[in-house]
C-alpha cells in the first residue's frame, strides 16, 4: 500500500512541472527548491533533516522522517535584467561601422518553479524517496532588433531530474543516502545573423548589416548522474551534512533552422540536423544547524559548483556549416549562507538568512545570453504546522545583483565573433522570489 502510494505522488508530481524556468542561482542552476530553505537562504540545508525538500540537497537527510512524508513546493519567480549604456560596431575588416539596434529593455522573463518530494521509512534503519526537480534553467529574450542580436536573442534550457534515493542509518547518529539522477534536457538558443557581412566577407558587393537573418538550434536529450550525501548529530542540537553532486554530461540533438537567407547562400545555410554539447557541473556542500537554547537555531552552508567545466558553447551541423562556437571560459564558484530559525511557538518557526552567490563569469567573457553577477540575498520565512501532520512553509528572498558589464570584441577574421562584432552593454539585475509549500504525512 505503502508503495503504491509512493509511485502515484510520483507521477503526480511528474504532472505538476512547469515548462521553463529562470536561472536565480550563480550561471544557469536553480536553487529555488524549498520554501523551508528559502526562507534561510539555503544556509544549513546540506543538514536539515525536517522535510522531504531536503532530498535535493542530501539524499541522507530523509533517514530522519518518520512513516510516509510528501511536499509540494512552487515559486514564483520574478527577475529583472535591464540593459544601459549598450553599444555595438561591426570589425574593422567589415568596414567597422555601428550596428544600430534596441540598446534597452527587460531581458528576464517571469517563472513559475514546482518541485515535489516523498519519501518512505523502511522500518528504523532504511528509507526511500523520490524527488522531482527543476536544478538547471534558463531563459532569456532580447527584442529582434537588440543592439547585440548577433551575439544572441533567445536562450532557453529547461531541466527535469527524476531522482530516486535510499537512506541508510548505521547508528542512531549517522545516516548515509544515495541519489540516482535521471535528468531530461531540452534546449532552444537564436540569434540573428549578418549575411550582409557573410557576403560582404565572400567579395560581393553588399554592405554588412544589409541583410539580417535568424538562426534557431533546438535539441533535447536524456542523461544520467548521481548524488551521495551525509548526515551527522554529534551531540544533541548539533547537526552537520555533506553532500556531492555528480556532473551530467548530455550531448542535445535537434534541428537548425535559418531564416531570411538570401539566395547566394541558401544552399550553404540551409534547415538540418544539429547538437550541442552541455555538461551540468558537479558540486559539494556542507552544512551546519546548531540549537542555541531558548528556540534559536544557527543555520550556515557552504557549497562549490564546478562551473569551470563550461568552457564553450559548441553547435555542430549536420549540414556542412562550420561549428558555432560561443566562449564562455566560466570559473569554478563559492555559495556562503548564514541564517536562523527560531521556534516562537509548538506550531510556528520564523526564519532568515543572508547569502553571498558568486558569478563564474568574467567581463571579457559574459555574453547576452547570460549576462550573471555576483547575487547577494536576503531571505525571510516562516513554517506553521497546522497539525501534526500538515505544516505550511512560506519564504521570500530579494537577490541584489552586482551591475555586469559585457566586453565582447569582434576579433580577426579566424575569431568566434568576427562577424558578430563588437558588443559593450551594462546590465543591472535583481530578483524576487515568493515560495509556498505543503508538507503532509502518515
Amino acid at each position: 500500500m505503502m508503495i503504491r502510494r509512493w509511485l502515484a505522488a510520483g507521477v503526480f508530481g511528474l504532472a505538476i512541472l512547469a515548462p521553463h524556468g529562470g536561472a536565480q542561482a550563480s550561471g544557469y542552476a536553480l536553487r529555488e527548491q524549498s520554501a523551508i530553505g528559502q526562507g534561510a537562504s539555503f544556509a544549513g540545508v546540506p543538514a536539515r533533516g525536517d522535510d522531504p525538500s531536503m532530498l535535493f540537497f542530501n539524499p541522507a537527510s530523509m533517514a530522519w522522517l518518520p512513516g510516509y512524508q510528501a511536499s509540494f513546493v512552487g515559486n514564483l519567480i520574478i527577475p529583472r535584467a535591464e540593459i544601459n549604456d549598450a553599444s555595438a560596431r561591426r570589425a574593422t575588416a567589415l568596414g567597422g561601422s555601428a550596428i544600430t539596434g534596441s540598446a534597452s529593455g527587460d531581458a528576464a522573463s517571469d517563472a513559475f518553479i514546482p518541485s515535489f518530494y516523498t519519501s518512505i521509512a523502511l522500518g528504523a534503519d532504511w528509507h526511500v524517496g523520490l524527488a522531482v526537480t527543476l536544478p538547471f534553467g534558463l531563459t532569456t529574450k532580447h527584442d529582434a532588433d537588440f543592439i547585440g542580436r548577433y551575439h544572441g536573442l533567445t536562450s532557453e534550457l529547461r531541466t527535469i531530474n527524476i531522482t530516486p534515493s535510499v537512506a541508510w542509518r548505521p547508528i542512531d547518529t549517522l545516516s548515509i543516502g544515495f541519489g540516482l539522477q535521471i535528468q531530461h534536457a531540452d534546449a532552444r538558443i537564436s540569434n540573428a545573423v549578418d549575411f550582409g557581412a557573410v557576403l560582404a566577407g565572400r567579395g560581393a558587393r553588399v554592405a554588412p548589416g544589409s541583410a539580417d537573418g535568424r538562426s534557431t538550434l533546438s535539441g533535447d536529450d536524456l542523461a544520467f548522474g548521481w548524488q551521495v550525501g551525509a548526515q551527522w548529530r554529534p551531540l544533541p542540537g548539533t547537526g552537520l551534512g555533506v553532500a556531492f553532486r555528480s556532473a551530467i554530461h548530455h550531448e542535445l540533438e535537434g534541428d537548425v533552422r535559418f531564416e531570411g537567407v538570401p539566395a547566394p547562400l541558401a544552399t550553404t545555410f540551409r534547415d538540418g540536423g544539429g547538437r550541442v554539447k552541455l555538461t551540468t557541473p558537479e558540486s559539494a556542500s556542507l552544512g551546519l544547524t546548531q540549537a542555541l537554547g531558548s528556540g534559536f537555531t544557527l543555520l550556515a552552508t557552504a557549497e562549490w559548483t564546478n562551473w569551470s567545466r563550461f568552457r564553450t558553447l559548441v553547435a555542430t551541423f549536420d549540414n556542412g556549416l562550420p561549428p558555432n562556437v560561443t566562449d564562455e571560459r566560466w570559473h569554478d564558484t563559492v555559495f556562503l549562507a548564514l541564517g536562523g530559525e527560531y521556534r516562537v511557538s509548538e506550531s510556528v518557526t520564523l526564519r532568515s538568512g543572508v547569502a553571498w552567490d558568486q558569478t563564474p563569469v568574467r567581463t571579457g567573457d559574459r555574453t547576452p545570453r547570460i549576462p550573471d553577477s555576483n547575487r547577494y540575498w536576503l531571505s525571510a520565512g516562516l513554517t506553521w504546522e497546522v497539525t501534526p501532520n500538515v505544516a505550511f512553509s512560506a519564504g521570500y528572498t530579494h537577490i541584489f545583483g552586482n551591475t555586469a558589464d559585457l566586453e565582447l570584441t569582434s576579433g580577426g577574421p579566424t575569431s568566434n565573433n568576427f562577424i558578430r562584432g563588437d558588443l559593450s552593454a551594462r546590465y543591472s539585475a535583481s530578483v524576487d522570489i515568493v515560495t509556498a509549500q505543503l508538507r503532509v504525512g502518515f
